[in-house]
């Protein structure tokens, strides 16, 4: 006898929200298919089937076909919003990313620490999206500061002398601007993870 979503899901130990969460298909589509009410596209069965490390034909029941394809779980326009639902994980690895307040270059040490952590469970193709823009960000960042520690310096002893009347130096007042851009871009990161928009569209790929 074929075991249901709910039967599976259980047997996983896994909350709706759990499995929403590492599906990356809706709450309310995960009641719905529960409740009978729904039997889910292609697209979904899919998505929750590797999630639950089964086979996908395990969760389409018993003379009734699955719903056609439908447009509201597919991935999205840049920047459409859809009823995707992000895995906590990605949350995590992108507040990460504040730990360059506390020391430079923690932004990229840690984010990368928690992808090689989280790896297993970022199972849908546009968790792993995310985080790779996450990461992206992260090295164009520390590539930026990096270059500003070198550069501003250099170019302060030599053209602009400020630093001889300041009592803390240039580059430091640098560095804490550039600290301060990737706090709101990571904040706004934050919010389009709750909105459940694509994210950073505007950082190239380079993972």
């Amino acid at each position: 006898m074929k075991k249901t979503l709910k039967e599976y899901r259980l047997y996983q130990h896994l909350s709706q929200q759990q499995l929403a969460e590492q599906s990356g298909v809706s709450l309310r589509t995960i009641q719905r298919i529960e409740s009978g009410a729904s039997a889910g596209s292609p697209y979904i069965i899919r998505q929750l089937s590797a999630a639950l490390n089964i086979d996908s034909l395990n969760l389409i029941p018993v003379n009734a076909a699955p719903e056609p394809e439908s447009n509201t779980e597919k991935l999205p326009e840049s920047g459409s919003i859809t009823e995707y639902v992000y895995n906590r994980r990605v949350k995590y690895i992108n507040f990460s990313a504040l730990t360059a307040c506390c020391f430079p270059f923690l932004n990229l040490v840690i984010p990368v620490a928690l992808y090689f952590l989280f790896r297993k469970s970022l199972t849908d193709s546009r968790n792993k999206t995310a985080v790779k823009k996450i990461l992206s960000l992260q090295i164009l960042w520390s590539v930026a500061a990096l270059i500003m520690l070198i550069a501003i310096p250099l170019i302060d002893y030599y053209l602009l002398k400020v630093g001889e009347v300041l009592e803390i130096p240039l580059f430091v007042w640098s560095y804490l601007l550039l600290v301060i851009v990737l706090m709101l871009i990571t904040l706004k990161t934050a919010s389009d993870i709750n909105r459940k928009q694509d994210l950073l569209t505007f950082v190239p790929d380079i993972l």
